[in-house]
């Protein structure tokens, strides 16, 4: 019995993939801004320090466009702030910016009568950006980087519970990360670092689109 509804899963799936998810010539906009920050604290004995953990801004707006039924090709933009407090001295801070454009496509394949989509899709992004260390009357820029990365995004869906809203959830990808720092106090000294991810988010990540 487990066979026989595998193998009809499976032909509902591929049997949908005629059927229009989307229609050549819609649009959409979509974006997320996310704010995280906290603090820590030591106890020892009768006595609590503090120590700040530090504040990671995030914005991300996306446009997307239908080229073909199904098919989609989107642009998006995204821009994070991350500031990392030193733990011995709060006056001290590292302070890092960076700025990416992420352009990628997704194929649309309807599984339950418009919906409920699977998007699998490919996203490219190349950053830009730098790092600087900072106290209460000195800075200084530590590095400027550069950042490529390529990500397959294997479990992505799409909830339609109307026409013109979407929600968007992505709990897998398959992605590779290419990133240099290059010293701001001497050019020639260079750190390059390759990674290769293959991740399970049981948690997703949620975004929302407006189509019209």
């Amino acid at each position: 019995m487990k066979r026989i509804a595998i193998v009809c899963a499976l032909m509902c799936i591929i049997g949908s993939t005629t059927l229009s998810a989307q229609n050549r010539g819609d649009m959409y906009i979509s974006g997320s801004l996310s704010l995280s920050g906290g603090t820590s604290t030591d106890i020892t004995g009768n006595t609590s320090t503090k120590h700040p953990e530090g504040i990671s801004l995030g914005l991300s707006p996306q446009f997307g466009y239908f080229i073909m039924d199904n098919l989609e090709l989107h642009l998006g933009l995204y821009y994070n702030y991350t500031k990392s407090p030193s733990f011995s001295d709060p006056t001290e801070r590292t302070n890092t910016n960076m700025f990416f454009i992420q352009p990628g496509v997704s194929y649309y394949v309807n599984l339950l009568d418009g919906k409920f989509f699977y998007t699998p899709g490919v996203d490219l992004g190349l950053g830009f950006g730098g790092q600087s260390y900072k106290t209460d009357s000195f800075k200084q820029k530590m590095y400027s980087i550069t950042r490529f990365y390529i990500t397959f995004k294997l479990l992505s869906f799409e909830l339609r519970p109307v026409d013109y809203f979407g929600i968007s959830f992505q709990a897998g990808d398959l992605t590779y990360t290419f990133n240099q720092q290059v010293s701001a106090l001497d050019k020639d000294n260079k750190t390059n670092r390759s990674s290769f991810n293959l991740g399970l988010n049981l948690g997703a990540t949620i975004g929302f689109r407006y189509y019209f």
